[in-house]
C-alpha cells in the first residue's frame, strides 16, 4: 500500500521545482487526491475480498453442518451407507454454490465440504437473480428447497437449497427449533428424497401422467382437492388426534392406533369414490414419502449427536402448526412405527426399490 504514496511524492518534488509557487500549489493537491483514491480504492479491494471470504465460509458451514447431519441419520440410524449420486446447488443473494458444471459452468473453483463417499467438486457463480438448474431449466431465486431427478441420467437426482443468510432475509424463524436447527431439519427432509428417485420418485411420475383433478399434482394434492369440506376436516382432524394421542406417553397406545386407522380407513372409502377412486392410494403413497421426510427430521433434532431438542419440543416445532396435511399425518404414523420396529429394519427397503407404504408397516406390526 506504500508503492503508490512514495511515487507521487517524488513525482511532486521533481515537478514543483520547477514550477511557480501557485502551480506548485496545485500539482500538490492533485498528487495528493490521487494518493487519497488509490488508498481508498485498495481498502475497498480488501473489504470486497473479506466478504467474500465470509461467504464462501458461510456456505462451507453450512453445507458441512448439514452433511454432517445427513450422515448421523443415514448412517448410524437408518443403517445404510451407499448413496445415488446427487448434484447439489445452494445460493444465497449473490452466488451460486454448485457441484453442477451446467449450473455454474463458467464458475470458479471453491472449497466445499465432502457427503460420505460422493466425489464433489465444488465452484461458485455470480447468479443474478436466477438458476440455471442441473436440468437446464431456468428458475428465478426465490425461497425453495427441493430434490429433482435428473432426465435421461438414471435416477440421479439434483438438489436445491438456499444458505441460511437467504432464509434469514425472508424472516424464516422456529421458536422451538432455532433457524439453524431447522434449516438442517430441511436439508435432511428434502435431501431424502434425493435418494428415492428409483422407487418414489418413479412412482410419482407414473401418478402424475395417470391422473388429472384439474390442479397441480403434488404432495399436498389431497389438502388441495379438500380443504374447503368442513365435514372431510372434521374427519381427519379425528384421526390425526388418534395418531399423536397413541405416541405421547412413554408406550405405545395401540388401541389409538388401531381408531385412527379406523377413521382413516373410512375417511378414504367415503370420500376417494368416482374421479377420486385412486386417491387412497396416492394419499397413503405421500403420507409415506413426506412423513419419512418429517421423521428424518425427528431423528436428528432428538439425538444427543444432533439438535439434542426435548422429544415434544422437537415434535412441536416440526409440525410448525400442522399446515401441510401430508407431512403432519405422516410424522406421526412414522412416530408410531418408531414404536413398533427399530427404522433399520424397514430403511433399505424405503431407500432402495421398493414401494412399501407407513400404513401397510404399521398394520403388519399392529
Amino acid at each position: 500500500m506504500n508503492g503508490p504514496i512514495i511515487n507521487l511524492t517524488l513525482l511532486h518534488e521533481n515537478i514543483t521545482s520547477t514550477l511557480p509557487q501557485m502551480i506548485q500549489f496545485m500539482v500538490k493537491k492533485v498528487c495528493s487526491i490521487i494518493a487519497i483514491v488509490t488508498l481508498t480504492g485498495l481498502t475497498v479491494s480488501a473489504q470486497s475480498t473479506q466478504y467474500e471470504h465470509q461467504r464462501d465460509s458461510a456456505f462451507f458451514n453450512a453445507a458441512s453442518r448439514w452433511f454432517e447431519a445427513w450422515k448421523l441419520v443415514y448412517n448410524s440410524i437408518y443403517a445404510l451407507d451407499s448413496m445415488r449420486p446427487v448434484d447439489l446447488v445452494f445460493f444465497d443473494d449473490a452466488y451460486v454454490y454448485t457441484t453442477s458444471a451446467i449450473t455454474a459452468g463458467n464458475g470458479v473453483p471453491v472449497k466445499g465440504p465432502t457427503l460420505m463417499h460422493l466425489p464433489l467438486q465444488w465452484r461458485k457463480a455470480p447468479h443474478d437473480g436466477k438458476l440455471t438448474l442441473p436440468d437446464s431449466s431456468v428458475t428465478p431465486v426465490r425461497l425453495m428447497s427441493f430434490a429433482a431427478e435428473l432426465p435421461d441420467a438414471g435416477h440421479r437426482s439434483f438438489f436445491v437449497m438456499p444458505l441460511p443468510s437467504f432464509w434469514r432475509k425472508e424472516g424464516v424463524e422456529s421458536k422451538e427449533l432455532g433457524l439453524d436447527n431447522l434449516l438442517t431439519g430441511v436439508f435432511l427432509h428434502e435431501f431424502s428424497h434425493s435418494q428415492q428417485m428409483q422407487n418414489f420418485g418413479k412412482k410419482i411420475s407414473a401418478y402424475e401422467k395417470e391422473s388429472d383433478f384439474g390442479i397441480e399434482f403434488n404432495d399436498d394434492i389431497v389438502q388441495h382437492i379438500f380443504k374447503k369440506d368442513s365435514l372431510y376436516l372434521q374427519q381427519f382432524n379425528k384421526e390425526l388426534h388418534h395418531f399423536y394421542s397413541s405416541v405421547q406417553g412413554s408406550s405405545l397406545e395401540k388401541a389409538e392406533v388401531r381408531e385412527g386407522l379406523k377413521t382413516m380407513n373410512n375417511r378414504q372409502q367415503q370420500y376417494f369414490t368416482g374421479k377420486y377412486q385412486h386417491v387412497g392410494e396416492i394419499d397413503n403413497f405421500f403420507l409415506t414419502m413426506e412423513g419419512l421426510g418429517q421423521y428424518s427430521m425427528y431423528l436428528w433434532m432428538t439425538s444427543s449427536k444432533g439438535g439434542n431438542i426435548a422429544r415434544d419440543l422437537a415434535i412441536k416445532g416440526i409440525r410448525r402448526g400442522g399446515k401441510w396435511w401430508s407431512q403432519d399425518e405422516g410424522l406421526a404414523l412414522f412416530l408410531i412405527l418408531d414404536r413398533l420396529v427399530e427404522p433399520r429394519t424397514w430403511s433399505k427397503g424405503m431407500f432402495g426399490y421398493d414401494i412399501v407404504t407407513v400404513v401397510d408397516l404399521i398394520n403388519k406390526e399392529i
